[in-house]
């Protein structure tokens, strides 16, 4: 935006001197400082024949920053439907952002550009209407998914006149040749700088016409890959998962042990946005979002839509022993067929009998623990099955592997771009340091799981006459704070030096950075440039901190993945009651329990922590599955083992409720039959 002098007067203030004015707070930024104008000179220093070239920062209390602010809340208000007769301001800009005036030409009055930078899907906003659209996303939406933003950047709009007429902004409505007198100049006519630009567009298309098509327009990102990476939802479409009793359900007279989750499928999910506690006309507030998933209960026939904090990874939770063995020693409480239909009508979740129209005693509390028992046979067929999903071809002519955007794991959707826990530690990856990995950032670095964000999955064809994957990408280890010691002289050999690393076929990879805008090459599969993925947020406390030099890549066996990261599975405050627990402090109190929620789990085992020896073993066996998940602990404690390439996740979910049905009929026909449900033993 092109400004005149007179717009860098300091107005003493930092919002506008009207006395009905409301400041706004950004809640959340996609800033960062590193995004701000490289390369360029932000000294003013003429040249011989006085030009400069430079940019100034530009302070909050100059008539340029007050006047974008203004005008920028205004905008706000009116989209977020703020009470009117006040005029809005925003306090500052979003962290990691700088106002900048650009001067260039001849001084003492050198050309005046207006510059926002900072953000992570754009080099600058150079106009007010560039940014409104990105600013009202970073106001309404705190997943950050650029998909829900309608500024020029994230919509990759070529033209800002087209987002000024999708989002009604004030401004140019049409293209500025509608304002030329025609398409040609005439002889000798001086092209004005709008005429320029014009012909410039029309030559750019022209060459553009002529240009064959680069790989990362032909290798699209699948929609659900990108839905699911960016929206920071902890669960996916047809994943397998626990659901959290409000009232556990204990399987022996004496009330323990309990069934306190139960295994289901999750079918699909939504989004409900809602304004956190205020009173009315109070602007303080955030949007959040929440999500909710439709689930289907295993071993009975019920579907029901429960919040995220009811849900829990499959891996964050296992059965008792002492439950496990009320399951092995279960028989039916009535007689059944083949189908199990006997055992459909029983609901573990009874707060929903009136939704699923359930008469009444059409199951009794002694049918709990035979449908938890097939619920489970059906988890114990389930998790042994992968498969590789929605390959596609490499577009280098010297690569020929077939290359996978995605995963099914187990219980778990893993996606190109994900961030996954490994089973082997340090040691195991490189035992006599030749990848030249930074020494852990701390002594205690090394009880903590290693990460890997994946930037390919790829057929390893080294055994034709095995199904075997391999995958590659950055890899990461969790340091407290900001701890990150020097790194070591480069060193030029690279080369997996143990089982589980699996040799790539081309020399170097192109790594990963955890900037979205990183480019990958052509084993990377879809562009990461489309999605804007961002690396996921570390526990609280710690930072991902990357292991390998630049120009390098981690490659394993796709058997060294333990299972996906799970930055969110408890609140903050929850988590640091855990780990005061798990580290044997005295005297940590579980606070307000929830009942029917993780956390509210989590607090119970904490409270029953106290009780006795043995309790906190029990207690810290739980835990320990749940920070686990977020990469607190090693990832081979708790881990996928699957070994059964079963194609299509459908047919995986139908083929293991089957199997099921007919080990747990033969099972119970037979007393002398064995249970497959040992798979889930500790």
């Amino acid at each position: 935006m092109v400004a005149g002098a007179g717009m860098f007067t300091d107005t003493g203030q930092i919002g506008p001197k009207d006395r009905n004015s409301q400041m706004l707070e950004w809640p959340r930024s996609d800033g960062d400082a590193s995004n701000r104008p490289v390369g360029v000179s932000f000294t003013k220093n003429a040249d011989s024949q006085g030009n400069v070239n430079y940019y100034r920062f530009v302070r909050d209390t100059e008539e340029a920053s007050v006047a974008w602010r203004k005008e920028i809340g205004t905008y706000l208000a009116e989209e977020m439907g703020l009470p009117k007769g006040k005029v809005y301001w925003m306090k500052g800009w979003p962290e990691g952002y700088a106002f900048f005036d650009h001067q260039k030409g001849q001084l003492p009055n050198p050309r005046h550009d207006l510059y926002l930078c900072g953000s992570t899907v754009a080099a600058r906003f150079r106009s007010k209407n560039e940014f409104k659209p990105h600013a009202k996303w970073l106001m309404t939406d705190p997943t950050l998914n650029t998909r829900n933003c309608g500024c020029k950047y994230c919509t990759k709009t070529k033209s800002q006149v087209e987002v000024n007429q999708t989002q009604g902004l004030r401004g140019l409505q049409r293209p500025p040749e509608h304002h030329l007198r025609g398409t040609d100049p005439t002889p000798g006519e001086n092209m004005t700088h709008a005429r320029r630009r014009v012909v410039r567009e029309e030559n750019q298309a022209k060459q553009e016409k002529l240009k064959p098509p680069k790989a990362e327009q032909i290798l699209t990102a699948l929609p659900e890959r990108l839905r699911d990476l960016n929206s920071g939802r902890a669960f996916r479409t047809s994943e397998l998962v626990w659901v959290t009793l409000v009232n556990s359900i204990p399987v022996a007279a004496n009330g323990s042990p309990e069934i306190e989750f139960w295994p289901a499928i999750v079918l699909t999910y939504s989004t409900k946005n809602e304004p956190t506690p205020h009173k009315p006309g109070e602007t303080d507030y955030e949007v959040v979002a929440h999500f909710t998933f439709n689930i289907r209960l295993l071993g009975v026939n019920h579907q029901v839509t429960v919040p995220g904090d009811r849900l829990l990874p499959q891996l964050g939770y296992n059965p008792s022993q002492p439950l496990l063995d009320a399951v092995k020693e279960c028989q039916p409480s009535r007689p059944v067929s083949l189908e199990f239909s006997e055992y459909t009508y029983f609901n573990p979740l009874p707060e929903f009998d009136g939704v699923l129209g359930l008469p009444p005693g059409s199951s009794t509390h002694a049918d709990a623990l035979p449908a938890f028992t097939l619920a489970l046979h059906v988890v114990a067929c389930l998790t042994p099955a992968w498969s590789a999903t929605n390959s596609y071809s490499s577009d280098s002519k010297n690569v020929h592997d077939e290359l996978f955007q995605g995963l099914w794991w187990g219980a778990e959707r893993i996606w190109l771009d994900d961030v996954v826990r490994l089973r082997p530690s340090r040691e195991e990856l490189d035992p006599e340091n030749m990848m030249d990995l930074l020494p852990p950032s701390s002594p205690d670095a090394t009880n903590r799981a290693l990460f890997l964000r994946l930037t390919y999955i790829v057929e390893d064809r080294s055994d034709p006459t095995d199904k075997s994957i391999c995958v590659g990408g950055d890899l990461y280890e969790l340091a407290r704070g900001g701890t990150q010691p020097p790194r070591p002289a480069p060193k030029s050999i690279f080369g997996p030096p143990t089982g589980l690393l699996v040799p790539p076929s081309d020399p170097v990879y192109t790594p990963m950075e955890s900037s979205p805008s990183s480019g990958i090459n052509a084993r990377a599969g879809p562009s990461l440039a489309e999605s804007s993925i961002m690396m996921p947020p570390a526990p609280p406390g710690f930072t991902f901190r990357r292991l390998l030099a630049p120009g390098n890549e981690m490659a394993l066996d796709v058997g060294a993945i333990a299972g996906r990261y799970y930055p969110k599975i408890l609140q903050e405050e929850t988590l640091d009651r855990v780990i005061r627990t798990l580290d044997e402090e005295k005297g940590v109190k579980a606070g307000e329990t929830i009942a029917g929620t993780v956390d509210g789990y989590a607090r119970g085992k904490i409270r029953r922590s106290r009780l006795s020896p043995q309790a906190f073993d029990a207690a810290k066996d739980a835990l320990t599955y749940l920070t686990t998940l977020m990469g607190l602990c090693m990832g081979e404690g708790n881990k996928m083992k699957p070994e059964q390439w079963v194609k299509g996740r459908l047919h995986a979910i139908k083929s293991a409720e089957a199997e099921a049905k007919q080990n747990l009929f033969d099972l119970w026909t037979m007393p002398e039959g064995s249970s497959d449900v040992e798979m889930l033993d500790s």
